[in-house]
This record gives structure tokens, sequence and C-alpha cells, in this order.
């Protein structure tokens, strides 16, 4: 009996640990993801809504840009011509906006702050890696998707996988996770979190979240290049954390690049309150493609075009050919799987069947009666139809009756 007891605790904590082994390869959050994100953003931000947004205008009232979020005093945006504005007081949905001076927007690294992990990467190395995630998982393209909330499964991923699938064909690796972060709240970024925590641990060269505006007026975004119709897109900056001028610097290097390649394709750069869980890296972007009034296909255009760009400001050497995905992984945690069910399922055979006799007794039985059962039925009519087998020859009752008694 004790040795059966002995027998039975090392299956359970071989059981045990090959369990907490699949949940660490199918990428638990560790415990950093539940650190609340360092951000002093107000209370009750709201943003991406549909409906209500926010007008920035300068003192005469010319109107400089439009969002779908709240605007607070001190945010900071610069626009498609590199003028920088700062918003210096609030008059209901309008943001009062004075300039404070021509922004340098080149593709070098200005970045004086920026950590060694910023350098630039190349081709094939640990770091040939781009992960994208969508905070806002339900946003969605009205012309296209019917309605501008689709709770889990947003035409935003859609726009992301083009957004993955350009880079993939540069010969970039990219991760692009399609958890769902729902509902949508002002609570989304901290579930989103998790996600991104998960990704980081992988070491990407950079982070993308991407979104779409809930700006009511599709030609705000809509826009003619490479002569086709495309969304602008905007890069968003959280300014309340410590990455703040590093991220703020791989945006400008990105509206460098596409400025140069795609004159007109970004909308701009917002510098806003709150986190947006960049403090988790100083190469997190923030991308918004079109509104929910431009159909998807535009969108989908735009975030093909911006891609094009990110192997450059990343100092990834573009390669030929599609980047074929790697399987590997997902075979391990196939077979992980696999083992924590046989180790699982032979741990409750052995306690149900009160030992290890009796369990392999039940397995004998299981394969020599039970298949031969399930094969002989497909099997045994074609064999007689083919041969007529002898009365003489057939088991006689007293036989048939020991051999199917179980």
């Amino acid at each position: 009996m004790a040795k059966k007891s002995g027998l039975l605790i090392l299956l359970l904590t071989l059981t045990l640990l090959l369990t907490l082994a699949l949940t660490y390869r199918l990428g638990i959050p560790p415990k950093a993801a539940l650190v609340p994100a360092f951000s002093f953003r107000p209370a009750e931000l709201k943003e991406h809504t549909v409906g209500d947004y926010s007008v920035l205008v300068d003192e005469k009232g010319q109107v400089l840009d439009k969002m779908a979020r709240t605007v607070y005093k001190d945010d900071e945006f610069i626009a498609e011509d590199n003028q920088r504005y700062r918003v210096t007081r609030i008059e209901g949905n309008k943001a009062i906006c004075s300039p404070i001076g021509k922004e340098t927007v080149s593709l070098e690294d200005g970045s004086a702050k920026a950590p060694t992990s910023s350098q630039p990467v190349q081709a094939g190395g640990a770091k040939n890696l781009v992960a994208i995630y969508h905070t806002h998982s339900d946003e969605s393209y009205v012309p296209t998707d019917g309605t501008e909330s689709i709770p889990g499964h947003g035409g935003i991923f859609k726009v992301g996988e083009v957004f993955a699938a350009k880079l993939r064909s540069m010969g970039v690796n990219v991760d692009h996770d399609l958890s769902s972060h729902e509902p949508h709240d002002n609570n989304s970024y901290k579930r989103s979190r998790r996600t991104a925590v998960q990704l980081l641990n992988k070491g990407p060269a950079a982070i993308f979240d991407i979104h779409r505006d809930g700006v009511p007026d599709p030609d705000f975004y809509r826009q003619v290049v490479a002569d086709t119709y495309v969304t602008k897109i905007r890069l968003v900056v959280g300014r309340e954390n410590q990455n703040m001028n590093a991220n703020l610097d791989f945006a400008k290097r990105i509206k460098a690049a596409a400025d140069a390649k795609y004159p007109g394709l970004i909308r701009g750069i917002f510098i806003g309150a709150g986190s947006y869980n960049q403090d988790l890296s100083p190469r997190a972007i923030l991308l918004e493609i079109g509104t929910h009034t431009n159909t998807r296909e535009e969108a989908q255009r735009g975030a093909g075009l911006i891609a094009e760009v990110i192997p450059t400001v990343l100092g990834i050497t573009p390669q030929p050919g599609p980047a074929a995905p790697s399987t590997s992984g997902d075979w391990k945690g196939v077979f992980f799987v696999i083992l924590a069910f046989v180790l699982g399922g032979g741990a409750y055979l052995i306690i149900s069947s009160g030992g290890w006799d009796k369990a392999l007794a039940r397995i004998k039985q299981y394969t020599s009666v039970e298949w031969a059962n399930l094969l002989g039925q497909r099997l045994r009519r074609p064999l007689l139809r083919r041969k007529k087998v002898p009365a003489e020859k057939l088991p006689n009752n007293q036989e048939r009756k020991d051999w199917e008694k179980d």
C-alpha cells in the first residue's frame, strides 16, 4: 500500500510540475503585468469615443485638429507641418492651443535620453521582431463592418493584420496578438497591459497598439496617397511616463520616414495625458488608423503604407519575400498539452482502478476487446462476402460468451 501511495504522489507531483510548465509556456502574465501602469491620467479620462470628440483650435478659432478623446490642458500635438502646439485652456469640447515652435522631425535618433535598447537592430538578429496588439479590440469601420463596434472581433484586427503582413513581406518577424480587452471602457488599458507585458517578454524591437479614431467626418482622415484613397494615421504618445522622450523621438522618426516616402499619410503626433502602457518600453507607439466612418479598405491601405517605413526606422534591413512564421513554439505547446493529458489521465486511471495491475488490466482489456469490436464491425462483413466461413470453424456459444463477457 505504501508503494502505491508513493507512486501516486510521484504521478501527481509530475502532473503539477507539467501544468506549471504549460502555464508558463502559454504566456500567463507575470507578476509585473499586475503592477499598475505608471500614469497620472485623470480618473475620468475618456478615449476613442464615438459621437463625442474634441476640436483643437488656435486663438483665432481656426481648427487645427480633431480627435475622439477628451483633451486636457498641457496636452501637446505636432501638426502635419511639424508646428508644435500646447493646449492652454479648455472651453467645452474645444481645446484652445498656442504654438510653441517648429519641431525638428528627422530620421536620426535625436533623443539623448533614449536607452541603449533603442539602438538600431539588424535583420536576423535576436530583436528582429515587432509586436502588435489592440487595446480596443471592438473598434470597427461602419461602411465595411456595418457597425462601429464588434466586441472581441473588431475590424481593427484586419487592419492590424495588413500592417503585420506588410512587415513580414519585408523580412520582419511579427507577433500579432488578437486578445480581446472588452469592455471598451476606462479600464481597457489595464486589461491590455497584461497582453503588452507578454509580448514585451519576447524582446521585440518595438510594440504597436493599433486603434482607429471616432471623428464623424470621414474626409478628416481620408487622403490620396500613392494614387489611391487611404486613411491618414495619427501617432499618439503618452506624456505621463518615464519613456515619454524616447517614445516621442521614435514617433518623430516614423513621421519623418513617412513624410519622405508618402507625404500626407501622417495626420500628426498627439502627446496626451496618460501612459497608454508606454512606460513598459521606449519604443511603444499607439497608432490611430482612420476613423469609424472611413471604409476598412482605406484603413488597410493606410496600414500597409505606414508599415513600409517601420524597418527603416528600426534599422532593420528589409529582406525579399515573406518571412515564414515559426511554428516550433506552437508544436511545443501542443506537445505539453498532450503530455499533461496523458499523465493526468494515467494518474486518474491508477487511482480509480486501485493500483498498477488493475490499471494495466483495464488498458489491455480496452485495446484487445474494444478495438477488436470497433474494427470487427468494419472488417467482418466484407470478409464474409468474399469467402464464406464454414459453420464448424465459427466459435461456439460458450466461447463467444467468454470472449464477449466484458
